[in-house]
């Protein structure tokens, strides 16, 4: 695997694992970010007060929780996105339509990263939610993405984020993945049978630019295995998921 620790600022990751604990969590005193982090309660002091002078870190009695101003920070990304503005109404009737939850996924930095979020009452609750980030390789938007990037970046994406084993079903082999991935290819349509969570199934399609053919993203669909039965799992939802991945790239390609 490619070292990517080479050249990190120690101190800036020891910030980041601060807030993504925090944010994790809720909120947390020194002593449990401290155990969390596995840094000492004198650097996490630190770090909390800097934060806090900052104003990206609140403190209420001896609890710290992530401020308001970090919707600055990521103000306007989703809107930069071409696929949020257009896949955000189709993805909210694919989950009314199904009765599960639908997603709008894009590849960032080797990672399958959840745009937009949708589901039903009676869809299970997952860890699913905007801005997740999720391996490629045991996601079916995941593996959607992968089998529409460039060879090179797969094998740098492969050798960078390995192909760790999620369920007793994941695919940790890289020629297996590669026969997976030529399948999407021909089909258009990735699964994920119980790959990242035993009982959870997903289905997945990849949104491309008609005229150039560039990558934009991946609409998915998931729901539990008692309620995605081998026809839906199949036929079904596939059917659907492309039908709606069709008048996406018509509407993108040609607005």
């Amino acid at each position: 695997m490619v070292d990517r620790y080479k050249d990190r600022i120690k101190s800036i990751d020891t910030t980041l694992d601060i807030l993504e604990t925090i944010r994790h969590s809720g909120r947390g005193n020194i002593s449990e970010i401290s155990e969390r982090t596995g840094q000492t309660k004198s650097t996490v002091h630190r770090h909390l007060n800097t934060l806090r002078d900052r104003g990206y870190v609140v403190k209420d009695g001896n609890e710290y929780a992530i401020s308001l101003k970090m919707l600055r920070l990521s103000s306007g990304t989703l809107d930069r996105h071409i696929l949020y503005s257009a896949t955000k109404s189709v993805i909210n009737d694919l989950a009314e339509e199904t009765g599960e939850s639908a997603a709008t996924a894009v590849e960032e930095n080797g990672e399958a990263v959840y745009l937009y979020y949708n589901r039903t009452d009676q869809a299970i609750r997952t860890d699913a939610r905007v801005g997740i980030r999720l391996y490629l390789h045991c996601t079916g938007a995941g593996k959607a993405l992968l089998a529409h990037l460039p060879a090179d970046q797969v094998d740098a994406i492969i050798d960078d984020h390995g192909l760790p084993e999620k369920t007793s079903n994941t695919i940790t082999d890289r020629d297996t993945l590669e026969e997976e991935l030529q399948k999407i290819r021909n089909t258009g349509i990735a699964f994920d049978n119980e790959e990242r969570v035993d009982g959870m199934r997903g289905v997945a399609t990849p949104i491309q630019n008609r005229e150039t053919g560039e990558l934009l993203g991946a609409i998915t669909v998931a729901g539990p295995t008692r309620r995605i039965s081998d026809d839906r799992f199949r036929d079904e939802i596939p059917t659907l998921l492309k039908d709606t991945a069709k008048m996406v790239e018509v509407n993108i390609t040609y607005s």
